[in-house]
């Protein structure tokens, strides 16, 4: 299952980062372990795309906090996902 999604900070100093985000996940079966991934795919500071910055200054501090919040949400975001497509 891939589910889209975007996982937002906003802070009191009037900035908000976004960060989008896909994240893979099985479930595990008899033959084949759980299996999981998350892929950030961009990210903005107050709708300025800093992706680069990520990549270079920010990844080690927020990877996890984003891959717990994709792993704990990817039921709600499949949904949500599910009915833009047929409202489309």
């Amino acid at each position: 299952m891939n589910v889209k999604g975007t996982y937002v900070i906003k802070e009191y100093f009037n900035f908000t980062i976004e960060v989008d985000y896909e994240y893979y996940h099985k479930a595990p079966t008899h033959e084949d372990p759980f299996k999981d991934r998350l892929d950030i795919k961009r990210v903005r500071l107050n709708d300025i795309d800093i992706t680069q910055f990520y990549w270079d200054y920010l990844n080690e501090d927020m990877f996890e906090k984003i891959y717990e919040y994709a792993s704990e949400n990817r039921i709600e975001d499949f949904l949500d996902e599910l009915d833009n497509q047929y409202k489309n």
